[in-house]
């Protein structure tokens, strides 16, 4: 039975293969603020706008997640209450939290509940 070797690929130590030759890497520099600018006005010019957000988002607070089982329709439930009150699901969830607190007399819990929607 045959031997069943590969041919080499010609990669050794002697004659290492140098990638950003390859790529092109480094061999140009970056553009200045002057040359970006001029590129997206360029760019608008030409049909091409910029997908970066014109100004900044304000960082919401609703960071974590709270997720959990209910009901067959609990939620839409849920949903239909805050908007009667006109305000979102995560304000309507918080209002409920709140609302269990004061009627069960949990004043610890109101005083933490104070901190964390100031």
């Amino acid at each position: 039975m045959p031997s069943q070797q590969r041919s080499p690929l010609g990669l050794d130590d002697e004659n290492p293969i140098d990638l950003e030759e390859l790529t092109g890497a480094g061999q140009r520099p970056a553009p200045t603020v002057e040359q970006t600018k001029a590129i997206l006005k360029a760019g608008e010019q030409t049909g091409f706008v910029s997908r970066e957000p014109k100004k900044r988002r304000r960082v919401s607070p609703y960071q974590a997640q709270f997720g959990g089982k209910c009901r067959d329709g609990m939620k839409p439930l849920f949903q239909e209450v805050a908007e009667r009150l006109d305000i979102h699901d995560t304000k309507a969830l918080e209002l409920a939290i709140k609302a269990l607190i004061e009627k069960h007399g949990y004043d610890d819990l109101l005083a933490k509940y104070e901190e964390l929607t100031k």
